[in-house]
């Protein structure tokens, strides 16, 4: 399949999705919501679309990628359980995952979907904030239909 007619399937797909989440979003998971709408691999969600497919045939169309989600969350997940919270402050991240300013926003779109999915505590990301720049200082919980917007 062209990478062109994938990229409209998924842009499809994206806008139905987000549709039926500004229209009814009792019946939608709000932390799947963000990942469609900031076009990341949704890591915590559709295992029976990888499971089906022996992959995400979308993988080459998100803007956040699967092994970047994954590496994010797996190095914080690894943080959390060892207690070693000074270890995930999001300068620290970003050192890690591409340097100053490289990956800034796709660290933070992986660590707001983390916390809309429920993932890790409070505790964890009050030390993500910790010295976090400006964009960063605030890791949001929750994510509604208010928050969409359509350009």
């Amino acid at each position: 399949m062209t990478e062109t007619l994938l990229a409209a399937m998924y842009e499809t797909k994206r806008q139905n999705f987000l549709i039926g989440f500004v229209n009814n979003p009792e019946r939608f998971d709000p932390a799947l919501a963000f990942a469609y709408y900031h076009r990341m691999a949704p890591i915590f969600h559709e295992d029976d679309l990888r499971e089906t497919e022996g992959g995400d045939p979308f993988e080459s169309i998100y803007s956040v990628k699967r092994q970047f989600v994954v590496d994010v969350t797996n190095h914080i997940d690894e943080n959390w359980l060892n207690r070693t919270t000074d270890n995930v402050q999001f300068n620290k991240l970003e050192d890690r995952f591409g340097g100053y300013k490289a990956n800034r926003m796709e660290i933070l779109v992986v660590l707001e979907y983390s916390r809309i999915a429920g993932r890790f505590d409070d505790e964890l990301f009050d030390a993500v904030v910790k010295g976090a720049p400006i964009e960063a200082s605030k890791i949001d919980a929750t994510f509604r239909p208010e928050d969409i917007y359509f350009d």
